[in-house]
């Protein structure tokens, strides 16, 4: 299956007399695909109803001509002034209804009734002229969905309360829900609504996670609507997006509606130049963003250089593209072709510098263009059938920033945790929405998952009681699915199936609960002891948040000996089992139970090479190593399968053309496909 490798691009910000040297460029850097479009709504409708179209018909004949595929992104942000100046709904207000200039990219509302009309109707009339041109490959579902700012207008209000009105029919039921018995906050009406954020505090948990779940519906419905008109307009065409959903200020609940506008996932990477926490973070977003969607991913954004850095180490670039390549992506373009002379991002720097010569990254892309072309002739995209699974929660991750005191782990921090396990083991897994488990697995982690609704608690009951086996970390299942901590014993709604009642918790960092001979941590915020684990072959975990469990039905299976306290229970529910660590989301502690528990679940097993080597198996003789640090690693073909590794088996190396034996050595960044024959 064919791999795409190119760039993005912005026609409109240079002389048509540049456009033919760009294009020609591309295609001397093997480059198959181009994103265009995007950011430029006004270049194609300068007024109200008025479209000049001609001269980038002239740009897509030009990359006809050179058989690059184009990406259209359908460009709705940000809105021209027009628009705003025609829907002073759409723009954002701060609090106390104050209209905020749109000074800057992503300030609209894009629930605003009338934008929708002139943004869906420019949509209609872009892909409707494009969808035949001979350049097109791909449509874009518009730029970064998801970034950009909360509006906190008297139209939202009233949007607000209306969503409101749907969701709990009754006053009292809203009453209920935002526990408003508390400080002498009960609603007599709907109309007494208001957005639970004022210039100087948040109103309560219970009301601003619905407010959290209104934007995100407001966002993810406007992206369903899109791709149901780019669908409408250009039947059979591919669409990607690179939304924003996990922006922290904004965003939207992908894994709620994924299901209903993608098409091929997609995203922006922008790792840095290592393997490190940014890029594991980034990892586990392209693992969310696949989902169980069984595509490949598409990177429609790529780090070229970066803001104020003009590029890194040389191979940099080309390790995280093989390491996308090694985790499902079939499309990567990079951001940027020519670094901007103006605007936001003009000291982010891109494949051209600012004077349109090439760069030591334009050469690295190229490397990478080449190195696609050949592996393409292989079992790439890479897509395997993962038999472990890992929720995702939105709503966690919501109540987490609302509560910081309490959840002083982020969300984006639990979920790099366990990014780091499934990195550490070169071992593949799916992101699931537990509303929603459309795959058949194992074993499935519910790390840190903070809200628990009982609809969720249920499929994990129905998926542990039918045979399959689950772990969960501690401060899971706190509150439920109106943001109220449970009054029945937590984790909530999972008495029966872990059977344990969390009884109490206390933190690293309390000096006066220091074990005696603990290893203590010394950094700027203090000091904190390391926790114990096990007493035969113990290992020590760097957690700031621990838990004690009452045992009801469950057994203990390791312990914190130090603090005399169970750290990992069990218990048998139907015909599985439920595992409960006993403390915040640690890859130290999840690799261990995972060791322990592939054999007995039969599970898939990654490859045991060298620290600082990715590997996969993608194909029967075939597999792909990538060298993550700036060292020379050797990696013995021991490591791989029995036949395999056969000193008879001819071992050919595709990206280097040459053969190998006993071992291959991979030099800083480099990376191999190894086939046997």
């Amino acid at each position: 299956m064919a791999l795409y490798i190119g760039t993005n691009y912005h026609p409109h910000d240079w002389e048509k007399e540049r456009w033919k040297k760009d294009v020609e460029l591309m295609a001397q850097a093997g480059f198959t695909t181009v994103r265009l479009g995007h950011l430029c709504w006004d270049s194609y409708e300068p007024e109200e109803g008025v479209y000049t179209f001609e001269w980038f018909d002239e740009v897509m004949d030009l990359f006809a001509q050179a058989k690059i595929g184009v990406v259209l992104d359908v460009s709705m942000r940000p809105a021209p002034v027009w628009v705003h100046k025609l829907c002073p709904g759409c723009g954002v207000y701060s609090q106390g209804d104050v209209s905020q200039p749109s000074i800057r990219r992503y300030m609209e509302d894009v629930e605003d009734p009338a934008y929708q009309y002139y943004a869906l109707r420019f949509a209609e009339v872009l892909t409707k002229r494009y969808k035949d041109h001979p350049a097109l490959f791909a449509f874009g579902l518009c730029n970064e969905i998801g970034d950009g700012y909360r509006s906190l207008s008297e139209y939202t209000r009233k949007r607000f309360t209306n969503w409101l009105k749907h969701k709990y029919g009754t006053v009292d039921a809203l009453n209920t829900a935002w526990a408003a018995r508390r400080w002498s906050r009960k609603l007599t009406s709907f109309d007494d609504v208001v957005l639970p954020e004022n210039d100087w505090v948040k109103g309560s948990p219970e009301a601003w996670l619905d407010m959290r779940r209104f934007y995100s519906d407001a966002n993810g419905k406007f992206m369903v609507k899109l791709a149901r008109t780019v669908e409408a307009c250009a039947p059979g065409i591919p669409h990607s997006s690179n939304h924003y959903a996990e922006k922290e200020n904004l965003g939207f609940d992908y894994m709620k509606y994924y299901g209903s506008f993608v098409d091929y996932p997609g995203m922006g990477f922008y790792p840095g130049y290592q393997a490190g926490d940014q890029y594991l973070f980034l990892s586990g977003v392209h693992y969310q963003r696949i989902a169980e969607t069984q595509k490949p991913m598409w990177c429609l954004e790529f780090q070229t250089g970066s803001k104020g850095i003009m590029h890194g180490p040389y191979g940099a670039l080309r390790m995280h593209a093989m390491l996308c390549l090694l985790n499902r992506t079939q499309m990567i373009l990079g951001w940027t072709w020519r670094s901007m002379l103006g605007g936001e991002e003009q000291y982010l720097y891109g494949l051209l510098s600012h004077d349109g010569v090439p760069t030591v990254n334009y050469r690295e892309y190229g490397q990478i263009a080449a190195d696609m072309k050949k592996l393409e002739q292989y079992a790439f995209p890479y897509l395997p059938s993962p038999d472990v699974a890992v929720s995702y929660d939105y709503d966690s991750d919501w109540v987490i920033q609302y509560s910081p005191a309490q959840f002083r782990m982020s969300y984006k921090q639990i979920m790099t945790e366990v990014q780091r396990v499934f990195f550490d083991r070169n071992q593949d897994m799916n992101v699931v929405d537990l509303n929603d488990i459309r795959g058949d697995y194992k074993l499935l982690i519910i790390p840190g998952q903070v809200c628990m609704s009982r609809k969720e608690a249920e499929a994990v009951r129905q998926f542990v009681s039918r045979g399959g086996c689950v772990i969960m970390t501690a401060c899971s299942a706190t509150v439920d699915e109106h943001g109220q901590v449970f009054s029945t014993p937590r984790p909530g709604y999972f008495e029966d199936v872990f059977g344990i009642r969390v009884a109490g918790f206390a933190r690293t960092d309390e000096e006066w609960s220091f074990s005696a001979d603990s290893d203590i941590v010394r950094n700027e915020k203090g000091r904190h002891e390391m926790l114990r684990v096990g007493r035969k072959e113990p290992f020590v975990i760097d957690v700031l948040y621990y838990e004690e469990l009452e045992l009801v039905t469950a057994e203990e299976y390791v312990e914190f000996p130090d603090k005399k306290l169970c750290a990992v229970s069990v218990n048998t529910y139907g015909k599985g089992k439920a595992y409960y660590l006993a403390a915040e989301t640690n890859a130290d502690m999840i690799k261990w139970i995972l060791e322990r528990l592939t054999p007995e679940l039969g599970l898939k097993q990654g490859i045991k090479v060298p620290e600082g080597i990715q590997a996969r198996q993608i194909a029967p003789g075939q597999y792909f190593f990538v060298n993550t640090t700036a060292d020379e690693i050797t990696i013995p073909f021991s490591c791989l399968n029995e036949a395999d590794s056969s000193e008879t088996a001819v071992k050919y190396g595709v990206l280097h053309d040459c053969c190998y034996k006993g071992s291959l050595s991979l030099k800083p960044y480099d990376a191999e496909l190894v086939i046997y024959k």
